[in-house]
């Protein structure tokens, strides 16, 4: 039964236990989270039947200042409960109504670390499509990316010799590559933010927002030209909080299907390599099967997946 139930967010860091009830991959750092302001008490709310959890959703954020991804979804594996998912999509309808008025888009809901094989296993695939389908009540599965990194060790990939590379020159250069990148990308978050703007729009925010928030230089990047002096694509290397990480990567449209990418990627393998990264990770679309391809090629293995689904 659902109605014996009571949904609210936790009253503070007083109730972190309680919200860390149910088992989650983030549970070690939420009381930091929340300390630091990247979580907010009023944002992590849950579903009590008799004062324990039985489902739980929180969303989280860089600065405190709105919610930017519902990273924590969780409902009650293993008691059996046949409403488990009805509970849950219940918790999860209260919580946007509270914190998002009509008219408002929510943030994506990002259901991670899936691992790579996870359909391989019935119980990790039961516990995935639940939380896809209790999502699904109220928002719509996106995406399903794949992520994948290289160990030091792994032999890096070398190029072929045909492209030399060479560092961005201007703002403005960057966000003429990354607009010629864009038409016919199978990347599904460049397509949906071109079809909302246009590939120039969208390229300046992607620049400006995503590119420049990383605190590596911008002086890593690299162009990849042609011997007639035509660029053809351009890898961004780049450092995060988390680690070092191949940003981006794209061939101009055009000029793919040539091999490119594998020279651009093992470019930026090498430069991280040489700044002493023992792991470098990066994304691609379960879809994009060329991107795929050339990261398992150079070496990177497919070591997680991630689902993400959204309310617009």
């Amino acid at each position: 039964m659902t109605s014996d139930l009571v949904f609210r967010p936790i009253t503070g860091l007083e109730e972190i236990e309680l919200f860390n009830a149910l088992p989650g991959p983030y549970n070690d750092g939420l009381a930091e989270d929340l300390q630091n302001g990247h979580c907010r008490a009023d944002w992590m709310w849950v579903a009590l039947r008799d004062g324990r959890p039985v489902a739980r959703v929180g969303w989280w954020s860089r600065g405190g200042t709105r919610p930017e991804v519902l990273e924590t979804l969780d409902i009650d594996d293993a008691h059996g409960d046949p409403h488990r998912i009805d509970i849950g999509a219940r918790l999860l309808r209260t919580a946007l109504t509270a914190l998002f008025p009509a008219g408002t888009l929510p943030p994506p809901y990002v259901l991670q670390p899936l691992p790579a094989n996870w359909r391989d296993d019935s119980t990790t695939e039961r516990r995935i499509k639940d939380r896809m389908e209790l999502v699904e009540r109220t928002g719509k599965f996106f995406v399903e990316r794949l992520r994948y990194r290289w160990t030091a060790g792994t032999p890096a990939p070398s190029r072929r010799g045909i492209l030399t590379f060479r560092p961005v020159s201007s703002d403005e250069e960057a966000i003429d590559l990354l607009t010629r990148v864009l038409p016919g990308t199978l990347d599904a978050y460049s397509q949906a933010d071109v079809a909302r703007s246009s590939a120039g729009d969208y390229a300046r925010v992607q620049y400006h927002e995503e590119l420049l928030s990383y605190p590596s230089p911008r002086e890593w990047w690299r162009i990849g030209v042609r011997p007639d002096g035509e660029p053809i694509g351009l890898v961004v290397p780049a450092q995060s909080p988390n680690g070092f990480v191949i940003a981006y990567i794209g061939v101009i449209d055009g000029h793919r299907g040539q091999g490119f990418v594998n020279d651009l990627l093992a470019e930026g393998t090498q430069l991280l390599a040489a700044q002493g990264a023992e792991r470098i990770t990066a994304d691609t679309d379960l879809g994009n099967q060329p991107m795929a391809r050339a990261f398992e090629r150079a070496g990177y293995e497919n070591f997680a997946g991630r689902i993400d689904m959204r309310w617009d």
